[in-house]
């Protein structure tokens, strides 16, 4: 073989190769997972407050981009857990962001005074391995804003966090570390406690 034909042989394997990677890296996972984890609380007060039991279910797919964004679409569920949103329009679509966390927001329409009004609700916020087989959630909670209005917020002093697999709050507390750590090397942020 001559040298020319040589050459185009090589980069045509090389070509076939990296359509293959990419292939395989951005193959959207199918994802069927239910986590037996716990609830607690961040914190002095929350270690004595101590943990109680919360279930994830999650179905969905998940998406890797070439450039290495993360989005997963389906749905997300912690059971017993009663959120305003019909239960018909509770699909997601959650953009992982590049230090780890997927903000859950629910886009969903409601009749209205005879007029279709679209909402946003805000539910809590995710960190999850590649495969969804390790995830925390940020729990919003209610507050009060300076303007006298309704918001949610999270506080990683003494916020509530959802942690699964696990069953204990120690376990949680670690592995909550462990999958927040690109969000935590923020400055000003500390490991969780």
């Amino acid at each position: 073989m001559d040298k020319r034909k040589w050459i185009m042989v090589t980069g045509l394997c090389i070509i076939l190769l990296c359509g293959i990677a990419v292939g395989i890296y951005t193959f959207p996972r199918s994802i069927d997972v239910t986590l037996h984890g716990v609830k607690y609380q961040l914190g002095t007060d929350g270690a004595k407050a101590g943990t109680e039991s919360a279930t994830v279910v999650i179905h969905g797919v998940s998406r890797m981009s070439i450039w290495g964004d993360r989005t997963f679409k389906g749905r997300v569920t912690v059971v017993g857990e009663n959120i305003p949103v019909p239960e018909d329009q509770r699909e997601l679509e959650i953009r992982f962001m590049r230090d780890g966390y997927g903000p859950m927001t629910y886009v969903y329409w409601e009749r209205v005074n005879g007029h279709t009004v679209g909402k946003i609700y805000g539910y809590h916020t995710i960190f999850a391995n590649k495969d969804f087989s390790e995830v925390t959630l940020l729990v919003l909670s209610p507050v009060k804003l300076a303007n006298g209005e309704e918001g949610k917020s999270w506080n990683g002093d003494n916020g509530f966090m959802i942690t699964a697999p696990t069953s204990n709050r120690e376990d949680a507390v670690a592995l909550s570390n462990k999958l927040m750590h690109g969000y935590l090397d923020h400055p000003g942020m500390k490991q969780l406690q």
